[in-house]
């Protein structure tokens, strides 16, 4: 006589759902527990104001979803992604899957530039939340390296072009506002509001040489 089996998956729904919904209880009342030990005045929104910076970096973020959103929903075409690459015919699934992965890091770039901002509205504790993000960098870096392995000729030379052009006009931007601040004929400004810039003059720059180039 044959076993019953006792997998999951041989239990009735109602039964899969109370386990699972048990499951997710216990884990929410730990992380709940946790954060309370963390994070002791909760998450409320704090009373600081938005920097030019924010703003500044707000935008870009929105850029670069907006623009991984278009470009997943051109993936999911293979003749109107082959046209976008400018291949001789439409695009083979393993390209749209490059490209969808592609879309996904550009997306996660925009996530990783707004979550400062949203942290510190929110109040998150700075060792947590510089915890979260320095984790979320080290993925996001393996998924570039990836991208960069992956990418054609075409593109890689793109992207080296994007980093010079921002290497250029970000260290005059700097060095003349550096000399003006030291001169005390400009306010003196953090590493984030230098970071925001930087970005701003990355994406100004990759549009520009992705449409030079054909690839936008």
């Amino acid at each position: 006589m044959k076993s019953p089996s006792l997998s999951p998956s041989s239990w009735p729904r109602w039964v899969r759902a109370f386990a699972f919904g048990a499951l997710f209880g216990v884990i929410g009342y730990g992380v709940g527990a946790w954060l309370a030990k963390v994070a002791p005045g909760g998450f409320g929104l704090t009373d600081k104001a938005l920097r030019w910076s924010d703003v500044l970096a707000l935008l870009v973020g929105f850029a670069l979803v907006v623009g991984a959103l278009w470009a997943l929903y051109v993936s999911l075409d293979a003749k109107r992604l082959g046209r976008m690459y400018n291949l001789e015919g439409d695009a083979s699934p393993e390209e749209a899957a490059v490209a969808r992965f592609q879309a996904a890091v550009m997306g996660f770039s925009g996530v990783i530039l707004t979550l400062p901002i949203a942290f510190s509205l929110a109040g998150v504790s700075p060792v947590l939340g510089l915890g979260a993000i320095a984790l979320l960098v080290v993925l996001h870096t393996v998924m570039n390296v990836r991208v960069y392995r992956q990418a054609d000729e075409l593109l890689r030379r793109a992207v080296m072009e994007a980093a010079a052009v921002t290497f250029f006009f970000s260290q005059l931007i700097l060095f003349l506002w550096a000399a003006a601040e030291r001169l005390g004929a400009a306010p003196t400004i953090t590493a984030w509001d230098i970071y925001a810039v930087l970005m701003t003059l990355y994406l100004g720059a990759s549009i520009w040489i992705s449409a030079r180039r054909g690839l936008a």
